[in-house]
């Protein structure tokens, strides 16, 4: 585990961190990031052959089953950089470079997700990148196989081309399945490997989820909670390469709410375009 973990966000979200000394776990499916948790659900997918009828089958079974898991539960966290002042992060995450890299303490982190007391844990998961992580990669297709293949094989279509499935859904049966289904959002693109992500986020159901508030994101309801921290979970604050905010002023504003921090500008060499 690493010592330490940032997470960029806009000024206005820096602000509230910092004053209500609380990270916001949002539903990470409904993130700029139209393909998340959809990468590694196609990469098991196209392990059926779809040439041979059965296995197409099967593909579509299960498809469906794992669509239906998804459909049930949601995935509400917050993610973090091993890297500190990274470019891809502040143009994607931080207002265009306009606001901030908080660094974050993991240790005090992990103590604050076990004090959130929920039916599923809130834990600290590593991100892994397609086909350069191939090991942990084939061992969540795997994780899907054993949790999904029974019931994908149970789907056959008629004459009339209408799917028909009987699924026998145990409780142990139902928990391997959740168990895979949250696997999903720990795998992305090899594309994104500079990310180097972390995130922090339980995968359940609304009606099992302790503390579970709704706004309003890009015109739909969205459910988040609010983990609280405390003031030495802070470790330190970076300024974006287009924040015009001057670190006399951060430092004034952490002091204010009692945050005993760093603040550094970023190095990023930055062009808007």
């Amino acid at each position: 585990m690493i010592d330490q973990i940032h997470h960029y966000c806009s000024p206005s979200v820096f602000l509230s961190l910092i004053k209500n000394k609380e990270l916001w776990l949002t539903s990470l499916s409904q993130s700029n990031d139209q393909l998340e948790g959809t990468w590694m659900l196609r990469h098991w997918l196209d392990k059926f052959d779809s040439r041979d009828t059965k296995k197409r089958l099967k593909r579509k079974g299960a498809m469906l089953v794992v669509e239906g898991v998804l459909r049930h539960n949601v995935a509400l966290g917050t993610c973090f950089s091993e890297e500190r002042d990274l470019l891809s992060q502040w143009r994607g995450y931080a207002q265009d470079g306009a606001g901030f890299s908080v660094t974050f303490d993991t240790e005090k982190l992990q103590r604050a997700a076990e004090s959130y007391k929920n039916v599923s844990p809130l834990t600290l998961s590593k991100v892994y990148y397609g086909s350069r992580d191939i090991v942990e990669t084939n061992d969540i297709v795997k994780k899907l196989y054993d949790a999904f293949s029974s019931d994908a094989e149970q789907y056959d279509e008629g004459q009339d081309g209408i799917g028909r499935m009987s699924l026998n859904l145990t409780p142990e049966k139902h928990q391997l399945q959740k168990e895979a289904a949250r696997s999903l959002f720990t795998v992305k693109n090899g594309a994104f490997k500079e990310e180097k992500e972390w995130r922090l986020f339980f995968y359940d159901s609304i009606s099992e989820i302790r503390n579970v508030e709704f706004r309003e994101s890009r015109n739909i309801l969205s459910p988040f909670v609010r983990l609280k921290l405390s003031a030495a979970t802070i470790r330190g604050v970076t300024l974006g390469p287009t924040n015009p905010t001057s670190r006399q002023m951060v430092e004034a504003a952490l002091e204010t709410y009692q945050i005993s921090a760093w603040v550094r500008s970023s190095n990023a060499s930055y062009r808007n375009i």
